[in-house]
């Protein structure tokens, strides 16, 4: 099975056959990012139980004797501080920053222009 891959001379004329897009198909993007942004939004300001993440402290902050469990303690509240408490606001944030991409792409499209002039 074979794929068909156009070269620089075919390229121009492909461009050429293009038709414009339809108001529709122009605006769709935008419609995407309302909703990414409304979902992230509402996922922000809900925060979900089910979304909860639970305190990796399950045995206490008691110190430990061995010395590759102490190494382990640390390393655990050395990177709790990284660690969501609600992983539904990582994904909330991340919904927003791409609504927020995709409709700054579209509107910088828009502005350049159909045919890039």
């Amino acid at each position: 099975m074979s794929t068909y891959l156009p070269d620089r001379n075919t390229l121009p004329a492909l461009a050429k056959k293009a038709l414009p897009a339809s108001r529709k198909a122009r605006l769709a993007p935008v419609g995407y990012a309302m909703g990414l942004f409304a979902v992230g939004t509402a996922l922000l300001i809900a925060k979900p139980r089910f979304g909860q993440v639970p305190s990796p402290i399950q045995n206490g902050d008691a110190p430990r004797i061995g010395r590759w469990r102490r190494a382990a303690q640390h390393g655990r509240d050395g990177v709790q501080a990284f660690a969501p408490s609600n992983v539904t606001d990582s994904v909330g944030r991340s919904l927003i920053l791409g609504g927020v991409a995709l409709l700054a792409a579209r509107a910088l499209d828009e502005m350049s222009g159909r045919t890039g002039k």
